[in-house]
């Protein structure tokens, strides 16, 4: 008798066990139910600003995710870059301020495939990575924004992290990499 219940203790064990590794392995960061419920819809935005200027700045890299009702998820990349010398005054809502002249130099839209979505969803682990590693960056650091749009649940997912990690800029560096991004770049980001 003590034989069965070992032998129905293991089989509920490993069973159990087998069926976590596979949904780990079935999270599907780009779910093509999105793309069946409507026409164009945001995604995820990864919005990068570096500061080359010191606390006034720099360039500005954006990442925006969309994808539409033909099952297709495309990344719309913009680049803007700045003259640290020359210092315009900007004007919103809430004020005015001096800031370097930007403007945009790079701006284009490609179709993602398998390669671009793993990248994508490796960066946003290695982000929330960097994030708990985060430390106070006084005046001048980088700031990574990422925003995942509220998918069918409704629920949205926000990573902002703002200081200076050399782990997380070689990830970046790596994820332009993968996207096929960096050969359009002058811009050391060391």
């Amino acid at each position: 008798m003590k034989i069965y219940i070992y032998i129905i203790f293991l089989i509920i064990f490993f069973s159990c066990e087998n069926n976590e590794k596979s949904q780990s392995k079935n999270i599907d960061f780009f779910s093509n139910e999105i793309c069946k419920y409507c026409g164009t819809r945001k995604i995820m935005d990864l919005n990068i600003k570096f500061s080359e200027c010191g606390e006034w700045g720099g360039h500005e890299e954006n990442i925006l995710i969309t994808t539409k009702n033909d099952e297709n998820f495309y990344l719309h990349y913009q680049k803007y870059c700045v003259e640290c010398e020359n210092m315009v005054l900007y004007k919103d809502s809430i004020g005015s301020y001096y800031a370097p002249f930007k403007e945009m130099t790079d701006s284009f839209t490609l179709v993602m495939n398998e390669k671009h979505k793993k990248s994508i969803y490796k960066f946003t682990h290695e982000l929330l990575s960097a994030k708990f590693r985060e430390k106070f960056p006084g005046h001048a650091g980088n700031r990574f924004y990422l925003k995942k749009f509220e998918g069918l649940s409704g629920d949205e997912l926000i990573i902002s992290f703002y200081g200076k990690d050399d782990q997380l800029m070689a990830n970046y560096n790596q994820l332009l990499i993968e996207l096929d991004l960096e050969r359009r770049s002058e811009v050391s980001y060391k």
